[in-house]
Formats: structure tokens, C-alpha cells, sequence
């Protein structure tokens, strides 16, 4: 029997009510809200912060954590070496009124998989190191991105960009693994488009339906993975300096974060991949649309966290069990960007402005807790 896919049953009704039913349904100008359990919104006026004002420093408190490693941790996963391939890259660096100052040339390594004649899904080498998880400083962080601290991550491979429709199309084809999937369940429609309207279970399945017909272990990102994914060593607010841009990222641009000018908001997501590329050379992890985590949501960060696993909470019971999701939207003012933003919903909800990318690692399993969720 064919899935149901539940209403938008939302951890907070404040979320997207007016997002989804205003922006898409009427195509109105309005503003992503946050699904911030324990914290503040997230995104400018929103947040209480007057549009285009500067923000507050401070530095993050820092608590002893995992033990650090003295060089990267490169990824352990066994991939074929025909299917590995160097990716040469170039990543902006902004100023505070959103200009590019210099641009950094980086490499790294590409693993490519095919799926199907003409449709393959890339993925780049994320080497583990230890970074400071959670809020990076000022007023703009909830409580759900406290406490900051150290976390050590595991190297993994991480997806480009985030999937797309066309890839969701062909493994929606492929034999279910636990539940069926729509073919086609995003609300804005394009091949190069990332798939949105999707459900954290059937991301998982996806997941799964990818490792069943591979053999190797996909799943979707932990938060700690995430996180430090999109900061690719930056320790601010954002991965390319202390704002963003129209060119670096698809969010709504209209009200400024800091001192760059307001731009048109595009309303509505890009090809993936087509605008800027972070440290790591992954595309749209500030914008587009934000993305599934393996985690449960917990209204605090966790130790579990600090290793790199996924945060698991007491079960409820039932398909209601809300998950993590990170990043920016298309839909979300600059604050609801930040490297450090994360909210959460409950498992069976699915958005237009909610997707996912995976993850390709031999730690943590493929969603449901396992006996190396953390190392305490």
C-alpha cells in the first residue's frame, strides 16, 4: 500500500503557514518563519532586529570536548577508484557590504554516482577535524544553538548540491526498501531543481534505496557533519565572510543582513550548484532550501553532538517524532542562514521550501539509532 503523506502537521504552526500558503498559493512577497523549538525566530525583523543594522560581536564559549586530531581525518568509506576524480574549485570571500574581495582557489576530491543514463549524483571529500558546534557569537542564536562548543567530526563524503528531481525520480523508480515514493512530489517543478516537499522518512528511503543498489552507505548528514560542512573552516556566521550575497547564495535578499544593499528576492529556488561554492565545494548551503538531518530534534545541542553522531531523544511513538533540518531557504531572511541555524519538524512534514543531500559514511547507520551514536 502507497504511503500517506500527512498534512503539514508543523512543530511550530508559526513556521511556514504564512511562507507556504502566502508565497506559494498567492505568490505573495512573505517571509520564511523559524522552526526554532527552544530558541528565537530566526531571520531579520523577524528576530527583532531592525533590516540592514549591524550586528553584535562576542565570543562563543568554547567547553572542553572530544579529543582533537592532529592532522585532518580523511573519509575511511571504500569508494572505486574510477569513480574518484580531483574537483577544482574557486570560493568568494565577502566583506561586510557583500562584495567580493578575493577569491580562493581550493581542490578536493569527487566521487561520482551513476544512476541512471545521464543522471549522476556527485559527491566531495569532507575531511573530519574539530570546530566549535553552535552559536558563533551575537543575539541573532536561539537556545536550540546553545551551548556552543567543541565537536569533532569523522571525514565522510557529503553531496554537492542537494538532490534534485531528476535524481529523486530515477531512485523513486527503484524497488522500495520500507515505504513507497511520490515520483514527483515538488511544488516547483525543474529537472536541475533541488526536490522539495519531501518527508524525512522518505529522504531516509531514499537513502536507503541508494545503499541497497550500490552497496555502500549512504544516509543523510548528522548535524555536527552539517554544520561543519557549511562553515568549511569559518568560525563566523556565515562560510564566506560576514554576509551574504545574491551571487553566493539563493535566500531572500531583500532586507540586508549587515551593510550590503538589498537585492530583489527571487522567490522561488535556482538550479543547484549555479551560484556560489563554499570552502569544501559544496553548492547552496546558506540558501535554496533547507535540508534534512539524520538527527531527532533535541531543543539543545547535545553531547552525542560533540562526536559527530546524531542527537537522539526519548521516543514519543508514532510518525511524529520531530527531526532536525538546517540551513536557509529561498524563503529566509539572512539571519535564518547562519551556519549555525537549525529547527525542527516532525518526521512525516514536508514543505517547498525542504529538501536534502546526502551523506556517504561508515559511521552512525542509515537513520535509526545504532550503537555508535556518540562517544561520551
Amino acid at each position: 500500500m502507497a504511503q500517506q503523506r500527512t498534512g503539514h502537521h508543523f512543530w511550530r504552526l508559526g513556521l511556514a503557514l504564512s511562507a507556504l500558503l502566502a508565497g506559494i498559493l498567492f505568490g505573495a512577497a512573505a517571509q520564511e518563519r523559524s522552526t526554532s523549538v527552544g530558541g528565537k525566530p530566526a531571520g531579520g525583523a523577524e528576530a527583532g532586529k531592525p533590516a540592514g543594522g549591524k550586528r553584535g560581536g562576542g565570543k562563543p564559549s568554547r567547553p572542553s570536548g572530544p579529543p582533537c586530531p592532529p592532522n585532518p581525518l580523511a573519509p575511511t568509506v571504500n569508494l572505486p577508484a574510477a569513480q574518484l576524480s580531483p574537483l577544482t574549485f574557486e570560493t568568494p570571500r565577502l566583506d561586510a557590504r557583500g562584495q567580493v574581495v578575493e577569491r580562493l582557489k581550493k581542490e578536493t576530491v569527487r566521487f561520482t554516482e551513476t544512476l541512471d543514463d545521464g543522471v549522476t549524483l556527485e559527491l566531495v571529500a569532507i575531511p573530519g577535524e574539530c570546530f566549535t558546534l553552535g552559536a558563533s557569537g551575537g543575539d541573532e542564536a536561539g537556545e536550540n544553538e546553545r551551548p556552543a562548543m567543541r565537536a569533532r567530526v569523522y571525514g565522510f563524503y557529503m553531496g554537492r548540491t542537494e538532490v534534485t528531481q531528476a535524481q529523486w525520480r530515477v531512485v523513486a523508480g527503484w524497488p522500495k526498501v520500507e515505504r513507497d515514493l511520490p515520483r514527483d512530489p515538488s511544488q516547483f517543478k525543474g529537472d536541475h531543481l533541488p526536490v522539495d516537499s519531501i518527508t524525512w522518512d522518505e529522504a531516509v528511503e531514499f537513502c536507503r534505496r541508494l545503499a541497497k543498489k550500490t552497496g555502500r552507505p549512504y544516509r543523510l548528514p548528522t548535524e555536527a557533519e552539517w554544520e561543519y560542512a557549511c562553515r568549511a573552516g569559518a568560525t563566523g556566521m556565515f562560510s564566506y565572510g560576514p554576509t551574504l550575497n545574491a551571487q553566493a547564495e539563493n535566500y531572500d535578499s531583500s532586507l540586508p543582513y549587515g551593510d550590503e544593499p538589498p537585492v530583489p528576492a527571487r522567490k522561488q529556488p535556482t538550479p543547484v550548484g549555479s551560484l556560489g561554492i563554499n570552502a569544501f565545494g559544496l553548492a547552496d548551503m546558506h540558501g535554496n532550501v533547507r535540508e534534512w538531518c539524520l538527527d531527532d530534534y533535541a531543543p539543545r545541542l547535545t553531547q552525542a553532538q560533540a562526536y559527530g553522531g546524531p542527537a537522539r531523544q526519548p521516543r514519543k511513538g508514532g510518525e511524529a517524532d520531530p527531526r532536525a533540518i538546517r540551513g536557509g531557504s529561498w524563503a529566509a531572511l539572512p539571519d535564518g542562514c547562519r551556519c549555525s541555524i537549525r529547527d525542527g519538524l516532525h518526521r512525516e512534514d514536508f514543505l517547498a521550501i525542504l529538501g536534502f543531500r546526502v551523506a556517504l559514511s561508515d559511521r552512525y547507520g542509515d537513520g535509526q539509532p545504532t550503537d555508535d551514536e556518540g562517544e561520551p
